[in-house]
């Protein structure tokens, strides 16, 4: 797995999260240079959060490798992320297969708005 993470700085220059009520949004780029089959795991801890409670791709990178992928946000049978901590971003093949992408794939840049508590 070779992800890096990246907070995005908002329109003042910051980056880092910032309070929307009682949660706390950030804004961050994840780029997947060597896919993990089963998911990529982003932390809280990686985005300056404690805890996650909602998370969502605002954008990707296209055109990636020969076919490009289509990222999505991982739930189990429950609706839950991996945990109150963390959740995993899978990527899919575009070249008809439905396949997840390899374990050496590079998937690029994905964006990430994430809310969650410090």
């Amino acid at each position: 797995m070779t992800v890096t993470i990246t907070i995005v700085a908002d329109h003042k220059g910051v980056s880092k999260p910032s309070v929307v009520g009682d949660e706390y949004v950030v804004d961050v780029l994840a780029n997947i240079t060597s896919y993990t089959p089963l998911g990529e795991t982003i932390s809280a801890a990686n985005l300056g959060l404690t805890t996650i409670t909602a998370a969502t791709i605002t954008g990707q990178e296209m055109g990636v490798g020969a076919t490009g992928y289509v990222a999505s946000i991982g739930l189990d049978a429950s609706g839950d992320y991996t945990s109150s901590s963390s959740f995993k971003v899978l990527a899919t093949d575009l070249d008809g297969t439905n396949a997840e992408a390899g374990a050496t794939d590079d998937v690029g840049m994905i964006r990430l708005r994430v809310w969650g508590r410090i």
